[in-house]
């Protein structure tokens, strides 16, 4: 009996053993995007197409030989409560025509639902739009704002063809995206040579180190004013800098200083953004 029961034993630790490695085998390799502030997985077997515009970051998903296809629409502008009935209408109106007319082909408008959804933590509002009889069909349009960004996605495939579920599950679960950064520069660059993104952003910091005057400068009585232009991110470090205006032999103090000052987190509507600005320093010759 005791050796029965050991064998018992034994063979339901193989079995789970064997399942364990099995489901591990069959996970799926995925394949990871990240551009301009927003990122996600998606399964390897797809490809991705980029039609991004200066407006919009506009990313679709497709599979050779498959019906699915998964549209993503990022607004690069930051939308703030009041402005989102008006930003979903111009940005989700225009996809869910698109989806009406893929799934009908222009014959009769498809039935139309109602949903809602999560997309990572949060939760999103859409419709679904049916079509009917030989061929049918169903898309799926659903908006959010995340990172105070206004994002829409497009999941449409046929109805007999349930090969995208996992496509449509894995980025929902891991999309991500960075809020816009104030002052019209883009996220994860450097500095323009334009100097005036963001003002002047002397009186904001907590902490402001003066740069070292240049010996060699000081000797040749070199004076003025260095604008170094600055990307400050959500915890209030200088995440990046660059001399935009001022005398040569004054810029290299300026910049090392700069990295080193310190600001206030900046929340807008509650969520942290990045700040993009300048710091003035002043040199006076004696």
């Amino acid at each position: 009996m005791t050796f029965y029961k050991l064998a018992v034993s034994l063979s339901i630790v193989i079995s789970f053993f064997n399942l364990s490695v099995y489901a591990q085998s069959i996970a799926p390799e995925l394949k990871h995007f990240a551009t301009d502030g927003i990122s996600f997985d998606y399964p390897s077997g797809y490809s991705l197409t980029d039609e991004s515009t200066a407006q919009a970051q506009q990313l679709i998903i497709t599979r050779k030989g498959s019906s699915v296809q998964l549209t993503i629409v990022a607004g690069r502008a930051c939308v703030l409560s009041n402005e989102l009935p008006a930003a979903i209408e111009n940005s989700t109106g225009p996809l869910i025509k698109k989806v009406a007319i893929k799934l009908t082909e222009g014959k009769n408008p498809p039935e139309r639902t109602s949903i809602k959804t999560q997309v990572g933590p949060k939760a999103a509002e859409g419709v679904q739009l049916r079509s009917s009889g030989r061929g049918a069909s169903t898309g799926e349009v659903i908006w959010l704002r995340l990172g105070l960004r206004l994002i829409s996605m497009a999941f449409v495939r046929s109805d007999i063809d349930d090969s995208g579920s996992q496509l449509w599950e894995t980025v929902r679960s891991t999309i991500r995206v960075e809020p816009p950064v104030v002052g019209a520069m883009k996220a994860g660059v450097e500095p323009t040579e334009n100097p005036i993104t963001g003002g002047v952003l002397n009186g904001k910091a907590l902490a402001l180190p003066q740069p070292a005057y240049p010996a060699i400068a000081r000797v040749a009585h070199i004076s003025g004013t260095v604008l170094v232009q600055v990307l400050i991110d959500e915890q209030g470090n200088v995440a990046a800098a660059r001399a935009v205006e001022g005398h040569p032999l004054l810029q290299a103090v300026c910049v090392a200083a700069a990295r080193q000052a310190k600001f206030t987190p900046t929340l807008l509507e509650g969520e942290p953004v990045k700040v993009a600005g300048v710091i003035q320093y002043n040199f006076v010759s004696r």
